[in-house]
């Protein structure tokens, strides 16, 4: 089976994890991360992914990190099923 995440080469092996647990979801075709940005100030994120937004390919999401903030990108024509999956897991918030 061809791998469906794209990990870029400094990803951490936290939201790696992440990802595959992403690609792996019923519906789901692929996984890309895109931007990695420094998260600035302190405290905690609320969810392992803060944003959830459609796009035409399937879903974008920022996930939070320790440290960074991670865009990827989730390909997928089940866009509804995918979110409720995100959602049941505790990836998101309610």
């Amino acid at each position: 089976m061809p791998r469906k995440t794209h990990h870029k080469h400094s990803s951490s092996k936290g939201y790696r994890r992440l990802l595959d647990s992403l690609a792996a979801l019923d519906g789901v075709h692929r996984v890309a991360t895109g931007r990695v940005t420094p998260r600035m100030g302190s405290g905690r994120p609320v969810a392992p992914i803060s944003k959830v937004r459609r796009v035409e390919s399937g879903l974008s999401i920022t996930i939070n990190d320790s440290g960074a903030m991670i865009d990827a990108y989730v390909v997928t024509d089940r866009p509804d099923q995918v979110v409720a999956a995100m959602r049941e897991r505790g990836w998101t918030a309610a």
